[in-house]
């Protein structure tokens, strides 16, 4: 391949998986400039999405973080291999939470609320600095009573942002205050940005990211105890607005979202009954909505608590869905059913998914044949001590 121009090279590798390009960055010089080049990571992660390739499955216990490939093992075959992923928070035995999967980064936090963003294909993470709440603005009067997280991409700015929510309530039923904080992993800091207007009633239900906002089920107000309202957080401009949810008849249910192939997705929860599955094809338009499926009581084994899809098959024939953190199976489309239980699951667990990439927890680095990466892995080492030191809380 060495008389090939760096052009057709490039469309030949970024058909690889992420670990297997790494290897490849030892072959020489010119390949490992162009494999660590921005355009070229891009070129492969447009590849892996258009492809629905280097797909895997995220599989959180209690105190571990497995995954599978996608294609090995619930494509090709019926035998699901789990391998553990050695994620870089301590844990103190309680596992750790994943608040948000984007182009293969993942973000994730300890019960200590450390976080990190984290590409498990590279091996690379970055901890993110630690964020008191603000207790002084609300000493005496409030306290907080719920936040939540959101993890997501602006590609206006090329820059991936971990989002906090804090609200805080008391002095009176319709009373209270918010604090969203946006991180820039690019400018690694947190900043302030306009409070959210709507109550978050769910704790630790972390915001879903599509078409380039996160998305939550708020309410009006504490009082109302009712979530039946979708805002979303444009990253880009950082500004919210309400979701236009489809047209139904019978409104006796809890909302769920999620997101299928970058498509935003309405989950209408008839709790014990049936949970209908709704996607947005054309975002912000109301039309757009789409029944894609719906799966009944007498369908999966247990109560019907939640439901998640995850993923289509290779087909497009099938979704992958998560039931009630119990079971993963498959939805046939055609046949409008569930089918083909996953064998070997852990008893219990929340699944994600991720595609391998060779997207940089560093954005900033240089691009002079020694990546940034490279040059903060010994600083990195040097500093282990520092990685929980700021806000670091002994658990006892």
């Amino acid at each position: 391949m060495s008389g090939l121009p760096l052009e057709m090279i490039a469309e030949i590798l970024c058909r690889l998986p992420a670990k297997e390009l790494l290897c490849c960055r030892s072959v020489s010089k010119p390949w490992c400039a162009l494999i660590d080049g921005p355009n070229f990571v891009k070129l492969h992660l447009k590849h892996s999405m258009d492809t629905s390739s280097n797909l895997y499955i995220i599989l959180r216990t209690t105190s571990h973080v497995h995954y599978m490939d996608f294609e090995q093992n619930l494509v090709l075959n019926d035998c699901v291999t789990l391998k553990e992923l050695n994620h870089p928070l301590m844990c103190y035995n309680h596992g750790i939470k994943v608040l948000g999967s984007v182009n293969g980064l993942l973000c994730i936090s300890n019960v200590v609320d450390d976080i990190a963003v984290w590409n498990p294909s590279t091996r690379k993470h970055r901890v993110v600095p630690f964020l008191p709440l603000e207790l002084k603005r609300y000493f005496g009067t409030k306290s907080c009573s719920v936040y939540v997280f959101g993890f997501g991409y602006d590609s206006v700015r090329d820059d991936y942002k971990l989002v906090r929510i804090a609200q805080f309530g008391g002095g009176g039923k319709r009373s209270f205050e918010s604090e969203v904080k946006v991180y820039s992993l690019r400018k690694q800091s947190w900043r302030r940005i306009g409070d959210m207007p709507y109550c978050v009633h769910y704790p630790g239900a972390n915001g879903v990211f599509a078409n380039g906002a996160l998305h939550w089920v708020v309410g009006e107000n504490p009082e109302s105890n009712v979530a039946n309202i979708v805002v979303a957080l444009d990253l880009g401009v950082e500004d919210y607005r309400e979701v236009l949810q489809p047209e139904y008849k019978d409104k006796n249910f809890y909302i769920d979202l999620g997101v299928l192939r970058g498509c935003l997705c309405f989950l209408a929860n008839f709790l014990g009954e049936r949970v209908d599955v709704w996607m947005m094809k054309e975002y912000g338009v109301k039309e757009s909505w789409t029944k894609l499926f719906s799966v009944a009581q007498y369908e999966v084994i247990g109560f019907l608590r939640s439901l998640k899809p995850l993923a289509y098959s290779k087909s497009g024939d099938e979704v992958l869905i998560e039931h009630d953190n119990l079971d993963l199976c498959w939805y046939d489309l055609k046949r409008k059913q569930v089918k083909n239980r996953i064998p070997g699951i852990p008893y219990s667990f929340e699944a994600d998914t991720s595609v391998e990439s060779l997207i940089s927890v560093n954005p900033n680095r240089h691009l002079d044949g020694r990546t940034h990466d490279e040059d903060e892995d010994s600083k990195d080492r040097n500093k282990r001590d520092d990685f929980l030191s700021e806000g670091f809380k002994l658990v006892l």
